[in-house]
């Protein structure tokens, strides 16, 4: 025997099923973009290799934030500006300073801010409106402490190396090639 099913009622049912769930992610979705949110500059005296818009940032480990903007420093070009997107409840101080980080070896890097006093004051509270954003304060980056350590060393290298150091050691050589012979030559006497 055949079912009577009545398909009307099936059909309104997933329809009024799926709008519910549609204006309930359309919910979900304002909700979470109406977060206060500030802006903030950080200007890097280093290259951000691998660093693009849409990264993280993170303050002392935690996820706060993203990486809305790179570009050039107008004025000088050796300059990267990073505007950043943080969430306002984010404790940002005065003090609070900003680099480059990755996670991991390999991984992705990222922007990490560190320090912040208990008693300094709040960046945004202390701002005063020079640049159209505050700006957090940089440090170098462990990786670039490596980079600036391994271009002294190769400095160093080169100068230890120069023709002039090559042509001393030579000779320095030559005359304890001289000095051992003569003293061979005269081992009989030294008896």
């Amino acid at each position: 025997m055949e079912t009577k099913a009545n398909y009307v009622l099936i059909g309104a049912f997933t329809i009024l099923v799926s709008v519910a769930l549609l204006l309930f992610a359309l919910w979900g979705a304002n909700w979470s973009s109406e977060r206060s949110w500030q802006e903030y500059l950080v200007v890097f005296n280093e290259p951000v290799t691998g660093l693009s818009e849409g990264s993280a940032v993170q303050y002392n480990g935690i996820a706060v934030g993203t990486v809305e903007r790179l570009s050039l420093a107008p004025d000088d070009p050796r300059r990267v500006r990073a505007l950043l997107r943080i969430q306002a409840r984010a404790p940002v101080k005065s003090d609070t300073r900003a680099k480059m980080s990755m996670s991991g070896l390999t991984g992705s890097p990222f922007i990490q801010l560190t320090g912040g006093s208990p008693e300094a004051p709040r960046l945004d509270e202390v701002y005063s409106g020079r640049a159209p954003w505050p700006v957090i304060e940089t440090e170098p980056s462990a990786l670039q402490n490596i980079a600036d350590t391994a271009n002294r060393l190769v400095a160093r290298m080169d100068q230890l190396l120069s023709e002039e150091n090559i042509d001393r050691v030579s000779a320095s050589l030559e005359n304890i090639r001289l000095l051992t012979e003569s003293v061979s030559e005269q081992r009989d006497d030294v008896r």
